[in-house]
């Protein structure tokens, strides 16, 4: 059986705050070498790291992204919605983020969720994602926008791009014609059959979300290279 990368997704999530610093300091202290997050562009062109488009269901705010401010932005609680001891953790901006890498190994999947600006949001992205380089390999892009990722290629065509879905099979031949890298497909839409594929074409193959520890063995059998956790700790203790 090989051994999958586990990645932390939005951090150590299950225990901590979604996207925020200190679930991503979390997920390095346990071991992590992977975490995805997720980022949107406020009004003012600042790649901001959270998952839904709006600030309402993570923060003590209201509003889309995409109309605040980052100064607005930063003055938000987005830690208190998990836990009353979470009070006063902040919304991250990308580059504070990927700054975690510059005295780390961890390594960034960056999940864009849309461009408001493509060529100036994407020159910015590429210009952070090199000059917060890990220490080995790169960080990867993703997203389940097709045009996001041809917007990032553009800008820097060396960097390593994931087409994010559900059903593999679809997203292998994507893959295969716009020659990306990695295949991240949610776990039901995996299969033997894919994985064999993928690899065939030197594609590698990231499954998520997968929580429960039975359920990574198994895609950890089927030989998927990453596998996408909430609580990538556990999984890391119990697969080492």
């Amino acid at each position: 059986m090989s051994t999958p990368i586990i990645e932390a997704h939005r951090g150590y999530s299950a225990a901590y705050p979604e996207n925020t610093l200190l679930a991503f300091r979390q997920a390095i202290a346990a071991g992590a070498p992977s975490i995805e997050l997720d980022i949107h562009v406020s009004a003012d062109g600042e790649l901001v790291v959270m998952h839904d488009a709006t600030v309402d269901r993570t923060t003590n705010g209201t509003g889309a992204i995409a109309n605040l401010s980052w100064t607005e932005l930063q003055r938000l609680d987005a830690g208190s919605w998990k836990s009353p001891t979470f009070a006063g953790e902040r919304i991250p901006s990308l580059e504070e983020t990927l700054a975690l890498s510059d005295s780390s190994p961890v390594v960034f999947n960056v999940e864009v969720k849309r461009f408001s600006d493509p060529v100036r949001s994407a020159e910015k992205l590429t210009a952070m994602l090199r000059r917060h380089a890990p220490r080995q390999g790169t960080h990867i892009v993703s997203s389940f926008d097709l045009d996001a990722l041809l917007q990032v290629r553009a800008a820097d065509a060396g960097l390593p791009l994931a087409i994010l879905g559900s059903d593999g099979v679809a997203l292998l031949e994507l893959a295969k014609k716009h020659s990306f890298s990695w295949v991240h497909v949610h776990h039901e839409g995996v299969t033997r059959d894919m994985v064999l594929a993928a690899h065939a074409h030197g594609i590698k193959v990231n499954v998520w979300t997968v929580d429960k520890l039975e359920l990574a063995q198994e895609y950890a059998k089927l030989g998927v290279d990453k596998i996408c956790s909430n609580r990538a700790p556990e999984l890391l203790a119990a697969i080492r």
